[in-house]
């Protein structure tokens, strides 16, 4: 070989090492699939490029899934991993199509979606919880504009985290709580309680009123306070449980009496709440919590399978069907294993696959409403 060749050869073999660093970088895979149409062969091919990708990551992180699993929750959604890709080359084959494509690949949505099929364990962590005060459940004029919420708010809060709950910034809830006292929407308090947990990721919502009777002594008050609680899930804007309990407190003025108070019923309101509550969690993790999805512009029968097909092959989604349609519009149930956001990602996916384009029009706790365009 003359040098001359030799610059050739390191010249060419610089430049494939240098695209398989950018693609590597890039997330691009290059595939080529055949079938017997040109759509068919542009599929197979996305799915090629998805299964290289997927088995990089499956291989890296030491991961040992079902091959019927992947092949039923990861690869047959090939075509929303592809972000976007090119064809390269393609043409006729003995009896059909081929096509070679350089794909990008969302590494981030199948890392999600691996993850999220090993991801049922005994040990799934403890919730995220926002504790907020109902001004309107304040009780009696006797204690009515006193200063010593921030106590009940602490007992609350330290008996949360000594049993390792999450608990969401006060200054949040105390700026949903300024806010609810300006309304009078009475009705959408749980409501507006769950939609304001979900905003700061919060699955759940402890909202928590107090009533009580201050007695003045000789020289000192005694305070008996009670203090409410409900317990919301917030996906679904649903109580869970109520609870109450009553604590006592002295000090030498009434707002010393009320503050003793306060901490305690914190405390002891936590209490009857922790056991249902990571009863309702766990069960949550291991078999979904339930969402409604409303499809504006959808009923025709065939395009509803179609949807309930491919949403109930994401691994987060543990059953979906649908349960009315008509007038241009399907509701569909789903009980899924995440958050609302993951739940909407997983609507816009298979929408995408589907070639709808899909806009969301309303959300209020579990249920969201999206208008096909």
């Amino acid at each position: 070989m003359t040098t001359k060749q030799i610059l050739r050869v390191a010249i060419v073999l610089f430049f494939v090492c240098l695209f398989i660093n950018i693609a590597q970088a890039a997330n691009v895979q290059q595939s080529t699939g055949e079938g017997s149409s040109k759509e068919q062969a542009l599929y197979a091919a996305m799915r090629q490029a998805v299964e290289k990708e997927a088995g990089v990551y499956i291989h890296s992180a030491t991961t040992v899934i079902d091959a019927a699993v992947l092949e039923d929750k990861i690869f047959s959604h090939s075509q929303g991993y592809v972000s976007s890709y090119k064809i390269l080359k393609e043409g006729k084959t003995g009896d059909g199509y081929f096509v070679t494509i350089l794909a990008s690949i969302d590494q981030k949505l199948i890392k999600d979606d691996v993850n999220a099929l090993t991801i049922l364990r005994k040990s799934v962590g403890n919730p995220r919880i926002l504790v907020m005060f109902n001004p309107r459940a304040e009780g009696s004029a006797a204690i009515k504009g006193k200063n010593f919420v921030e106590e009940i708010s602490d007992g609350i809060e330290e008996a949360l985290s000594d049993r390792q709950f999450r608990v969401v910034d006060r200054n949040a809830a105390a700026a949903f709580s300024k806010q609810l006292e300006k309304t009078h929407d009475i009705n959408t308090e749980i409501n507006k309680a769950a939609a304001y947990g979900l905003k700061y990721n919060a699955e759940y919502t402890l909202f928590y009123g107090t009533d009580g009777e201050i007695t003045k002594r000789a020289d000192s008050f005694a305070v008996n306070l009670r203090v409410k609680a409900r317990l919301i899930d917030n996906t679904l804007a649903q109580v869970i449980t109520n609870k109450t309990t009553d604590s006592a407190g002295d000090g030498r003025t009434a707002e010393q009496a009320l503050e003793k108070a306060g901490r305690a019923g914190g405390k002891e309101i936590v209490e009857p709440i922790i056991a249902i509550l990571q009863r309702h969690w766990m069960d949550m993790q291991q078999n979904g919590s339930l969402y409604i999805v409303v499809l504006d512009g959808v009923d025709d029968p065939e395009e509803i399978a179609k949807f309930t097909e491919m949403f109930e092959k994401y691994p987060r989604v543990n059953k979906a069907r649908e349960v009315e349609s008509g007038g241009g519009k399907t509701t569909f149930e789903a009980a899924y294993r995440g958050k609302r956001d993951e739940l909407d990602r997983d609507v816009l996916r298979t929408a995408k696959i589907l070639n709808w384009k899909l806009k969301k029009i309303r959300a209020e706790g579990g249920r969201t409403t999206w208008k096909k365009q």
